[in-house]
Order: C-alpha cells, then sequence, then structure tokens
C-alpha cells in the first residue's frame, strides 16, 4: 500500500485578491419622493372642483324637502287671505249708508230694522256716527248698527 492513497487531499481556498464580494441583502433602494406631493395636491384640486353628485336617498330628500317648504307656503298665504280660523266667529262689516235727498234719520232707522222702534234705532245710529244732532245732510255716510234678524 502506498502512503499516499491513505493521506487525506486538501487544497487551500484562494487568497482575496479584492473582487467582487458576495452579495449581501440590504433594504430596498427608495424612489425619490419630489414628483409625488405635486400629483396630490393636483388630485385634491380637482375632487374640490367637481360638482357634488347625489344619491337616490340624497335626491328624495331634498325633493320631499322643498315639497314640505313649499305646502307650508301656500297654507299660510292662503290661511292669510280667508281669514280662517278655528271656531272663531268673525264680526260682519259695517254697513255703511249715504243720505238720500229728502231722507230723515227716522225713516233710514224705520227701514233698516222695521221690527224695532224706530227711536232706539236712530239712538244707535247717531252714537254709533258721533252725530251732534238727529239732522243729516244729502251725501252724509253713515254706519249702520247691526240688525238684530243677522245676529
Amino acid at each position: 500500500m502506498s502512503t499516499t492513497a491513505l493521506a487525506p487531499s486538501f487544497t487551500a481556498p484562494a487568497p482575496f485578491t479584492g473582487g467582487a464580494r458576495p452579495a449581501r441583502r440590504s433594504r430596498p433602494v427608495r424612489r425619490q419622493r419630489c414628483a409625488r406631493p405635486v400629483v396630490e395636491r393636483a388630485a385634491v384640486r380637482t375632487a374640490a372642483r367637481r360638482p357634488l353628485r347625489l344619491t337616490r336617498r340624497g335626491r328624495l330628500l331634498v325633493t320631499c324637502t322643498a315639497a314640505t317648504a313649499l305646502t307650508s307656503a301656500v297654507v299660510a298665504v292662503t290661511g292669510a287671505f280667508t281669514g280662517a280660523s278655528a271656531g272663531v266667529d268673525r264680526a260682519p262689516a259695517p254697513v255703511v249708508v249715504t243720505v238720500a235727498p229728502g231722507q230723515t234719520l227716522s225713516a233710514i232707522a224705520a227701514q233698516w230694522a222695521p221690527s224695532e222702534d224706530w227711536r232706539e234705532v236712530a239712538g244707535d245710529i247717531v252714537h254709533l256716527n258721533d252725530l251732534p244732532s238727529m239732522t243729516l245732510e244729502a251725501g252724509q255716510r253713515l254706519t249702520m248698527p247691526s240688525r238684530p234678524d243677522r245676529d
């Protein structure tokens, strides 16, 4: 047997000569951020200029609100013009009579309330119109008291 076959063979590594180093695991290189904020600002500006978009529920809400406001306004205006109030009786409008030539206060009072005494009706007319006496002039306007048969 030879001595060479039994001896282990060992080769030494090659010495480092300054060549390429083995690759290390490192963090990924970050990209520069200079262009990114400009894009984000532009996106914010365009989002602010977009018109408001209503959903179906939003359109329904706007429509119902407008209809309610319009109905309330119509009811308020018609109620003001008609003077409708629940359970309150309005006083009748006063009747104004113009004195014709030759008419007397007693004739007007007897014609106005034929079922009553003309003296009482004439006194009411004098009191209601603040007349200084019972004499009348043609063309004079008299406010008449309410009739008992109309009350």
